[in-house]
C-alpha cells in the first residue's frame, strides 16, 4: 500500500524544465546548470562561492576599517583643504579583494544565465520529458 499520493512519473515539458533551471540560476549561479545536466555548474558554484566569501570577508574588514578611520575621511574629503585624491590609494588598498569578489560573482551569475540560455534554446527543440519523482 502507498502512503503518498504523488505518481509513480510526472511528465514534464522541456521548456519548464528549462525555466526551472534558470530560475535555479538566479538564486545560486551554477544550481541550474548542474540541475540542466551540465557539469559547468559545479566551476559556476565554486566562482559564485569563492567570490561571496572573498566580497564578505574583505568587505566587513573594510566597513570595519571605514568606521574606525571615520574622522580622517571626513577631513579629506570635506574639510577645509580637502583632497579627496589623496584618500583614493588607501581606499583602494582596502576595496581591492571586496570588489575582486563581486567581479567573481558577477561573472559566474553571467556565464549561469549563458547556460540557461542554452537550456532554453535546446529545450524549444524537445517537446517533453519524463523525470522521476524522489523515493523515499
Amino acid at each position: 500500500m502507498k502512503t503518498y499520493s504523488a505518481q509513480e512519473k510526472t511528465n514534464v515539458s522541456a521548456s519548464q524544465k528549462a525555466h526551472g533551471c534558470l530560475t535555479a540560476n538566479l538564486a545560486v549561479p551554477g544550481l541550474g546548470s548542474l540541475i540542466g545536466g551540465r557539469k559547468v555548474g559545479l566551476a559556476q558554484m565554486v566562482i559564485y562561492f569563492s567570490g561571496f566569501a572573498l566580497t564578505l570577508i574583505f568587505g566587513l574588514r573594510f566597513i570595519y576599517w571605514a568606521l574606525t578611520h571615520w574622522s580622517e575621511f571626513y577631513s579629506e574629503f570635506y574639510g577645509p583643504n580637502a583632497n579627496p585624491v589623496l584618500a583614493l590609494p588607501d581606499v583602494w588598498q582596502r576595496t581591492r579583494w571586496a570588489l575582486l569578489g563581486i567581479l567573481l560573482f558577477a561573472i559566474a551569475w553571467s556565464w549561469a544565465l549563458l547556460t540557461s540560455w542554452t537550456l532554453i534554446s535546446e529545450a524549444k527543440q524537445k517537446k517533453t520529458i519524463t523525470v522521476p519523482d524522489e523515493k523515499n
